[in-house]
């Protein structure tokens, strides 16, 4: 059996984390509006790649992390009840409607105004818990085993109890490519 140093021995979740100044964070409960703004505005550069985060997250007043919430789950919740199917943990599943497309052009004035006023809905609302965290000296295999076992790809970099950034599987897996790539030798 080949043995892999590259991939096991040195990285922390430290050296991988996008820190907490550089990642959209929201403190309070803001509404809907605002999320959308945050995650829309916010733009991520890590080693000359820009993106857009897909999740935001909430701190209550003291700064401690109490929940996060997708871009998608903004979406469910700005989009007005009568152009979405029973909601669901299924994310297409609320687009599974059958709506005529004349009528969804008749109701467009209806629909923004229903959006407009959902916009104010606070996100807490719509808000997930965050079910796990990986502390700022975990090992890159403990990072990984976090994000397999809880379906995440993204997970928050605590030390002593406080947010300082957050991992997301870009950053994994290009940590990981690197090893791989330098142990066959391909460079």
């Amino acid at each position: 059996m080949h043995d892999s140093p590259e991939i096991q021995a040195t990285s922390l979740a430290r050296d991988l984390m996008v820190p907490a100044d550089k990642y959209p964070l929201a403190i309070g409960d803001c509404s809907l509006r605002e999320a959308a703004r945050l995650l829309s505005e916010w733009h991520i550069d890590m080693h000359g790649s820009v993106s857009m985060p897909r999740i935001l997250l909430l701190l209550d007043d003291a700064g401690q992390l109490i929940s996060m919430v997708r871009r998608r789950d903004i979406l469910r919740g700005l989009a007005p009840s009568f152009l979405v199917a029973s909601i669901s943990d299924h994310p297409e599943a609320m687009f599974d409607v059958d709506v005529d497309p004349n009528l969804t052009e008749l109701l467009s004035d209806r629909a923004a105004e229903k959006l407009r006023a959902k916009a104010e809905t606070r996100v807490s609302e719509i808000a997930h818990p965050i079910p796990a965290h990986v502390v700022a000296d975990d090992p890159l295999i403990r990072v990984i085993q976090v994000m397999v076992r809880h379906d995440l790809s993204m997970v928050p970099v605590l030390e002593e109890g406080r947010l300082i950034g957050v991992i997301r599987t870009v950053e994994v897996l290009q940590e990981v490519s690197e090893g791989l790539t330098e142990e066959d030798g391909s460079d």
